[in-house]
């Protein structure tokens, strides 16, 4: 049984985030990224997920979580022991998804974002993901408190991230891949 669970994984937790049960949906002035984690491998480990340096949530085993935000280009962050972008440019009343998957690290575990765009690998998938995930929300007064500790840090990730060397650590979600 041990053996399975380490191989299948288990749901992962974190006292930043809580189960939600009203899932959020684009509106006419605001689009909704679902960030989806589908893979229990790894589950203690939960990755930090920031738009430019604002702390948006954990994405954690088995779970997915909702942002809401303006339309337009945004800077979406993923921090484990490396650092992932996706660079977002988004339409207001449209819903875009995007996957994070565990990779062997050094010593912890790495991530990669996977932006579910049309025809790719995973875009039949997230339907499925949204009735079989834990669908699970930010506490606001954890945020706050997360985003003051790892704002200064973040912000150095974001100078690297936006700089020529480190585009190679960003991919493209585009406005066509909203539904």
């Amino acid at each position: 049984v041990l053996m399975v669970m380490v191989f299948v994984g288990c749901a992962g937790s974190s006292s930043y985030m809580q189960p939600a049960t009203t899932v959020l949906k684009p509106t006419a002035d605001k689009a909704v990224v679902y960030f989806m984690r589908p893979s229990g491998v790894g589950f203690a480990i939960n990755f930090q997920i920031w738009d430019g340096d604002k702390f948006i949530g954990l994405s954690q085993a088995k779970s997915y979580f909702a942002y809401s935000c303006d339309p337009g280009k945004h800077l979406f962050v993923g921090i484990a022991e490396n650092k992932r972008g996706l660079e977002a440019d988004l339409e207001a009343g449209k819903a875009y998804f995007a996957i994070t998957q565990v990779r062997m690290g050094g010593w912890r575990a790495r991530m990669a974002f996977i932006p579910v765009t049309r025809g790719s690998e995973f875009w039949d998938s997230v339907n499925t993901y949204m009735t079989e995930l834990n669908y699970i929300e930010a506490k606001p007064d954890m945020l706050m408190q997360w985003e003051a500790k790892n704002r200064a840090k973040t912000q150095e990730i974001l100078a690297v991230l936006n700089s020529p060397e480190g585009q190679k650590y960003v991919l493209q979600l585009n406005r066509s891949d909203g539904r």
